[in-house]
């Protein structure tokens, strides 16, 4: 993929905006609600507004697909992830605890996101063409 193709499909900006409103809608869901569950819904319809996105661009082919979706995902896991090791800190400390998450923990977790990303978004990209 070169700098000609985004230039002429600007998709990944898109795609990139688009998961930044994701990572707030994710984020929200994470502040507002107590059950964790609901935060699947959120991430389909992250996932959901990314396939839309990706069908309007027929002439793209699987890698520029999959690199926008993964690029929009990546933007708004890490959006939520950050509001919630922000939020879980806020709890650790209202509870007097005074040890975090080391940084081999974030690592492994940031990875296992970014994996189930990869995937979902292979799926996003095929689903789109």
């Amino acid at each position: 993929m070169s700098l000609a193709d985004f230039v002429e499909f600007p998709v990944l900006l898109r795609a990139l905006v688009v998961g930044a409103f994701g990572g707030v809608g994710l984020a929200l869901t994470t502040y507002f609600s107590r059950r964790g569950p609901l935060i699947f819904p959120a991430y389909a319809a992250l996932l959901a507004a990314q396939a839309v996105l990706l069908a309007r661009y027929p002439a793209l082919g699987y890698a520029p697909r999959y690199a926008a979706a993964l690029g929009g995902f990546a933007v708004a896991a890490l959006a939520h992830y950050a509001v919630v090791c922000a939020h879980a800190n806020a709890q650790r400390r209202r509870l007097g605890v005074t040890s975090g998450v080391p940084l081999l923990g974030h690592a492994w977790r940031l990875a296992a996101l970014l994996g189930t990303g990869a995937v979902l978004c292979a799926g996003v990209a095929f689903v789109a063409a």
